[in-house]
C-alpha cells in the first residue's frame, strides 16, 4: 500500500535502505573508504553482445551459445534471454510477473509496461515477449524459442545468490509443498549458489500459456513523463518528478523485489525488470516457477537521450524507487558526458525521507563531511544507511553502450 508524504522542511528528496542501524549519525560519523568494485566492462574494444542480469554463471553459457549461433539477430536473443530468466529467476521472472521494458531497434526507443489487475492465471510477462515480437514483425513464435530453450540448454543453468535467497526464506512453505518441494530441496536443504537448477520444459510453459491465451486481460502501458532540468536538459521518466520537486513522497510499506537484466547487441538494446507479489507459495501448473501477482510497484525506469547518447535508468529495492532516480537527475545526470561519469553518480551517497515518525538515512560511509554537517542542522532524527535502493544504467557515449550495475548490490555483466 502506498502512502503519500508530504515534506515540507526541505525541499528534497532521495531513498531506501536495506539495513537502518540503531544509533543516530553525529559528528564523528564521516567518510569511510569504499572498495572500488568494477561495474561497468572496459571502455577498451566493442563487444559484440553484452549482458547483465544477477546470475554470471546464466551469463557464461549464454555467451558460449552466442558464438556458436550466429545467425540470430537482436529480437532472437532478446526473446531467448529473457526466457532463460525463468530459469534462473523463478521468483521474480514467472509468466505471472509484471513485465517492464526499455527497447531500441531500428534507431527508436520505446518504453513498454506490461501488467495485469486480474489476479489468476495471467501472464503478463509471455503476453509482452510476444507482443514485442508481433510488434516488430518477427515470424518466429514463442514456441520456437521455447524450443530453442529445451533443445541448447539442458541442464546447464546454475541457481544464484538472490534465488537462494529466496529460497532460504521460503523454505519452510517450499519443503512442505509436495511439486515445488522436489524442485528446490536438496536432501533437507534448499538449492543453493552454484547447484544446478531444475529443469524447465519452455515448450510445456508455452503450451500452457496458449491455453489460456484468451483469458489474458493484460494492460500495456506506454506512457512517460517529460522532465526538465533547472539547466534546460530534459528526459521522460514514469514517475511524476513533479511530485518530488513540490516534496511529495510516494513511500510504499515494503521494499518491493524485481528481476533486472538485459542485453545489447550491435546498435540494439533492451533492458527490463520483471516483478511480482508472492503472498502464497504456489507453482504455475506444476513447473519450477511461482504463480504470482503483477498489480504490484514498478521499478522506476528514466530515459534521457539525444541522436548521440543515451542513458537509461533503472530503479528498484526501495519503498520509492523514484525518489533516487530525482536525485541522481539533480546531482546532473541529465548532463553527463561518459560511461563513467554516470558510473561516479551512481556511487554517491544516497539520502531517503521516511515517515511514520519523519526521519533522514544516509549513507554515511558515502558522504563528505560537510554533507552530513550540513544534514545535521535539519530539525529531523537521522540515521546512517548501510545501502540505499539499487540503480542499473544502459549508456551510449561516443558509439560506446556499457550496461552499469550499482556495486551495492549483486550484479554480473558480460562483453564480448
Amino acid at each position: 500500500m502506498l502512502k503519500v508524504f508530504f515534506l515540507l522542511i526541505f525541499s528534497s528528496c532521495s531513498f531506501f535502505i536495506d539495513k537502518i542501524d540503531s544509533g543516530l549519525l553525529n559528528e564523528k560519523d564521516y567518510l569511510k573508504n569504499i572498495p572500488e568494485t568494477p561495474s561497468f566492462c572496459p571502455l577498451v574494444n566493442k563487444p559484440k553482445l553484452q549482458l547483465v542480469n544477477t546470475n554470471s554463471h546464466s551469463q557464461e553459457v549464454y555467451q558460449e551459445f552466442f558464438e556458436k549461433h550466429p545467425e540470430f539477430d537482436f529480437l532472437d536473443h532478446f526473446a531467448l534471454w529473457t526466457l532463460i530468466q525463468l530459469s534462473v529467476r523463478p521468483d521474480q521472472s514467472s509468466p505471472s510477473s509484471r513485465f517492464q521494458i526499455l527497447l531500441r531497434q531500428n534507431g527508436d526507443s520505446i518504453y513498454l509496461d506490461f501488467f495485469s489487475e486480474t489476479r489468476e492465471e495471467q501472464y503478463p510477462l509471455l503476453f509482452g515477449l510476444e507482443w514485442i515480437l508481433k510488434k516488430y514483425k518477427k515470424k518466429a513464435s514463442l514456441e520456437s524459442y521455447a524450443s530453442i530453450m529445451d533443445n541448447q540448454f539442458p541442464q546447464k543453468l546454475k541457481a544464484g545468490s538472490n534465488l537462494e535467497a529466496f529460497l532460504l526464506s521460503n523454505q519452510i512453505k517450499i519443503k512442505d509443498h509436495p511439486v515445488l518441494g522436489p524442485f528446490f530441496i536438496r536432501g533437507t536443504e534448499v538449492l543453493k549458489e552454484n547447484e544446478r537448477l531444475p529443469k524447465l520444459r519452455f515448450v510445456d510453459v508455452i503450451k500452457h500459456y496458449r491455453s489460456l491465451e484468451k483469458k489474458q486481460k493484460v494492460i500495456v502501458n506506454s506512457s512517460l513523463t517529460t522532465f526538465t532540468t533547472e539547466s534546460g536538459q530534459q528526459g521522460r521518466c514514469n514517475y511524476d518528478f513533479n511530485l518530488y520537486d513540490s516534496s511529495i513522497f510516494l513511500i510504499d510499506q515494503i521494499i518491493p523485489a524485481a528481476n533486472l537484466f538485459g542485453l545489447a547487441k550491435d546498435n540494439s538494446a533492451f533492458m527490463a525488470s520483471t516483478s511480482q507479489k508472492i503472498e502464497k507459495i504456489e507453482p504455475i501448473n506444476g513447473f519450477p516457477l511461482f504463480q504470482g501477482e503483477s498489480k504490484v510497484r514498478s521499478s522506476a525506469v528514466c530515459v534521457i537521450e539525444n541522436q548521440e547518447n543515451r542513458i537509461w535508468t533503472f530503479s528498484n529495492l526501495s519503498r520509492d524507487p523514484g525518489q533516487h532516480l530525482f536525485h541522481l537527475i539533480r546531482y546532473g545526470l541529465a548532463g553527463a558526458k561518459s560511461t563513467a561519469e554516470v558510473d561516479k553518480l551512481i556511487r554517491h551517497s544516497r539520502h531517503l525521507f521516511l515517515s511514520d515518525p519523519v526521519r533522514l538515512i544516509i549513507e554515511s560511509h558515502r558522504s563528505r563531511p560537510d554533507q552530513i554537517e550540513n544534514l545535521l542542522k535539519l530539525n529531523v532524527p537521522i540515521y546512517n544507511g548501510e545501502k540505499l535502493g539499487n540503480i542499473w544504467t544502459y549508456t551510449h557515449f561516443n558509439s560506446q553502450s556499457r550496461f552499469i550495475i550499482d556495486d551495492r548490490n549483486t550484479g554480473s555483466y558480460s562483453c564480448k
